[in-house]
């Protein structure tokens, strides 16, 4: 938690809060005293949520926006309705994520793991820009996977709409671009005091794990995953490390910072998705 010296509460933006991680994260934040926008795209699993974190928090606050992050101009007003009712932003999660077992579109036309995984945590931090900079020392993580060393051939221009589906393929290759795109982006915002992070969960027992859309060898060794609470702990480890501790864009695997992937960090690759990405947010 920032420690700003004003006696406003801190503020927590976090998608997709109702599931797996999200669901255990959100609780981590409502007990360490935050205040929470959840910005999900079913309204009745979010009324359950917000049920229930009335009994466990009943001291929190929690603003609930219906989005469906696959969707630009949903995007977009869910930014709006959080700098409507937020002067600061504190801390921002992009825990929203999607692994399909066959190619699906966005109403873009888009790949659906690209404008989810990839550019819904780009075009939302770039929207809430102001709110962050305006907090002491704001935080921003993306959630990671390990899962992005496994991404072949990678291609910055074929993501949106790829000439072929290869199963886990799209979600190895958009994870990767978040944490290139992430690590690009690290430096400009540390200019506004923001701090830049991707944090990997590690194998977690969560329903996209479960899901059929994994390769079969994954499946096979998904009942030794950890819990949610564990990956959840994880991110709120490195959401919550000190912001002013010069360490902005770093990717954290198993708890620790790690290196990210060597095409993740090549600056021609890096340059060319941020000219995709913002290509895409002035259409």
């Amino acid at each position: 938690m920032n420690d700003n010296p004003s006696a406003r509460r801190p503020v927590a933006v976090l998608t997709a809060s109702y599931s797996g991680i999200g669901t255990e994260l959100s609780k981590r934040l409502a007990g360490a005293g935050y205040d929470l926008v959840v910005i999900n795209r079913s309204s009745d699993r979010t009324s359950q949520q917000l049920r229930d974190l009335q009994s466990f928090a009943p001291y929190v606050s929690v603003q609930s926006i219906q989005a469906d992050l696959s969707n630009h101009q949903d995007i977009r007003r869910a930014a709006e309705q959080v700098a409507g009712t937020h002067d600061f932003i504190d801390l921002l999660i992009h825990n929203a994520g999607v692994v399909t077992e066959r190619l699906e579109l966005s109403v873009q036309g888009n790949d659906l793991h690209y404008e989810v995984n990839t550019f819904a945590p780009y075009l939302l931090t770039e929207l809430l820009r102001p709110q962050l900079a305006t907090a002491n020392n704001a935080v921003v993580v993306a959630v990671g996977s390990s899962g992005m060393r496994m991404a072949r051939n990678f291609d910055p221009q074929g993501l949106r709409k790829p000439d072929k589906f290869r199963r886990f393929q799209p979600y190895s290759h958009t994870k990767l671009a978040t944490a290139a795109a992430f690590h690009a982006m690290a430096g400009d915002y540390a200019k506004d005091g923001i701090t830049l992070r991707i944090a990997d969960p590690g194998p977690t027992r969560t329903p996209m794990s479960l899901s059929g859309a994994m390769p079969v060898w994954f499946r096979l060794i998904r009942w030794y995953f950890v819990p949610s609470e564990y990956g959840a702990e994880r991110i709120f480890e490195a959401a919550t490390l000190p912001a002013d501790d010069g360490r902005s864009g770093l990717y954290f695997e198993s708890g620790r910072p790690a290196a990210l992937p060597r095409v993740a960090r090549d600056t021609a690759v890096q340059q060319e998705l941020l000219a995709i990405l913002q290509g895409m947010a002035d259409s």
